[in-house]
């Protein structure tokens, strides 16, 4: 478990060092968002431990709720923002689309 924490914070790291560091940071706080909300789906297990299960909720919750918030917003705040608008487009992953809290 603890190698997936450090698996996400070195593939986010790396994701940051990308163009996207020249994106404003609400975008770049989604762009974090969605992809430690892709990351954390695909680490929920039925049989781990109940104490890890609810902190992968508790971070599912956080992450992919966050970005699913953000999504509307910056998709509005940006809309005359060609390159902006297919950053976050590109980065609305589906485990951030079918979050339901």
């Amino acid at each position: 478990m603890r190698n997936s924490y450090i698996f996400l914070l070195l593939l986010l790291t790396s994701s940051l060092a990308l163009p996207v560091e020249n994106s404003p940071p609400d975008v770049r706080k989604f762009i974090y968002n969605a992809g430690a909300c892709e990351h954390l789906g695909g680490e929920y297990d039925g049989e781990l431990p109940k104490e890890e299960k609810e902190k992968i909720r508790k971070d599912i919750d956080k992450y992919c709720g966050g970005a699913k918030s953000q999504f509307s917003v910056l998709k509005n705040k940006y809309k005359n923002n060609p390159t902006l608008l297919k950053r976050i487009k590109n980065n609305y992953n589906d485990s951030v689309d079918s979050y339901r809290k």
